[in-house]
């Protein structure tokens, strides 16, 4: 047995309390928790499910991206908009996605750089729209790129806001909107918008690539999919790690350290393998398998503390 388990066998008593404080918090620095799961919890938990009629930029932009295959998004940032949801053994990945029953993979393939112009809206409530209104125009009159632009933006929130909509250069000529709108309001659903321009200016961006592919069309071809792709079978452990694994089973949590060697290389061994959702550090969560049965584990790597 490490140092570091006999250790928290000593201090588990008086941690007792602490640990009951501490359940239902995320918690901080290295742990490693792990949850049975059946094929129900699995097809809740183990994708991001997009609505029908999604309403926010990402999701308009995944939706694109899977009725086209490929999509091009236009964003000010080094960070792209959306992080890659395929199983890679990487950082920064999204969990696979549902969309209307079936199941996708979403890749980055380029990154371009762009000057885009960044502008800036005040989109006014809903309001009804008058009978003869030559300032306004209707959604479905606006070219494409304006569409797809204003697409997550109408309707607004119920008092109206600001949002901010990035195009690039090429886009600029092709639009009704940008920099100086040719129309003051836009009609949708039978709801007039009005659109106010408060700024426009040019900055350095970027050009993101992508492109979707279907991986199963029912739920039972998805969980085939996730189980050849993801999953990760903790088999030949050592004493310590089944030590570590048995406890993060059984009392939901393992806290671990920068000097736990069975803690360290059993994180590798997460780290090596494609997660459900990983983040920027060392840290996601994974599908696996232990002893005949299924489980989520949610892992905070020792490595995102060095």
């Amino acid at each position: 047995m490490t140092r570091s388990l006999r250790r928290r066998r000593v201090l588990a008593g008086g941690a007792a309390i602490l640990s009951t404080a501490l359940a239902g918090c995320g918690g901080h620095g290295p742990h490693l928790k792990m949850r049975a799961v059946s094929d129900s919890v699995l097809l809740s938990d183990a994708d991001d499910s997009i609505p029908d009629k999604p309403t926010t930029d990402t999701n308009v932009a995944i939706v694109e991206t899977i009725e086209n295959g490929t999509h091009r998004v236009s964003y000010p940032s080094r960070y792209p908009p959306m992080r890659p949801a395929q199983p890679i053994a990487a950082s920064n990945v999204e969990s696979p996605i549902e969309y209307r029953g079936a199941y996708y993979t979403l890749a980055l393939t380029r990154r371009v750089p762009r000057t885009l112009l960044v502008a800036e809206f005040r989109i006014g409530a809903a309001e009804t729209p008058a009978e003869d209104d030559p300032n306004s125009i209707a959604y479905g009159d606006l070219p494409e790129i304006d569409r797809r632009k204003f697409a997550a933006a109408l309707p607004p929130n119920s008092d109206g806001e600001r949002i901010d909509v990035y195009y690039d250069k090429r886009d600029v000529d092709r639009s009704e909107l940008v920099p100086e709108p040719d129309h003051e309001a836009i009609v949708r659903d039978d709801n007039r918008y009005s659109i106010e321009p408060e700024s426009a200016e040019e900055k350095q961006g970027y050009n993101y690539h992508y492109e979707a592919e279907r991986v199963a069309s029912t739920d039972e071809e998805f969980l085939s999919w996730l189980r050849s792709e993801y999953r990760v079978d903790l088999t030949d452990l050592s004493g310590d790690e089944r030590e570590i694994v048995s406890e993060a089973i059984g009392e939901s949590r393992y806290s671990g350290s920068e000097d736990d060697e069975a803690f360290n290389s059993l994180a590798e061994r997460f780290l090596s393998h494609p997660a459900i959702d990983r983040g920027d550090e060392d840290s996601g969560t994974w599908f696996v398998r232990y002893d005949g049965t299924e489980y989520l584990a949610e892992l905070r790597s020792p490595t995102q503390y060095e």
